[in-house]
């Protein structure tokens, strides 16, 4: 899979924090990643660019899906947690390492 390997120290550390399971996602986490991504397509990645257009459909797909489920969460559980950042990783596939890789 191809990934971004251009990240700051803070900004690996962030994506480590929230895509660990035993964190608790809070609305900053959910937002942050939203514009993570917002930003990376924006800025055209080179990593994003090697996907195929299957993949950059799916994430689309579950960008729009996390957005709908921040929008729509009234409290936190762990298993709306768990969907949640199920697709906040999905919506950064080719943009962070995967979990293979660590």
């Amino acid at each position: 899979m191809p990934e971004s390997r251009t990240h700051s120290p803070e900004t690996a550390a962030r994506i480590k924090q929230i895509t660990d399971p035993r964190h608790i996602l809070c609305r900053e986490d959910m937002l942050w990643v939203l514009h993570y991504v917002q930003q990376k397509v924006a800025q055209g990645e080179p990593a994003l660019l090697e996907l195929s257009k299957p993949r950059i459909l799916q994430n689309f797909q579950y960008f729009g899906e996390a957005a709908l489920l921040l929008l729509s969460r009234i409290t936190s559980g762990q298993a709306q947690d768990e969907q949640i950042r199920a697709c906040l990783q999905e919506a950064m596939h080719g943009l962070i390492p995967s979990d293979d890789e660590d």
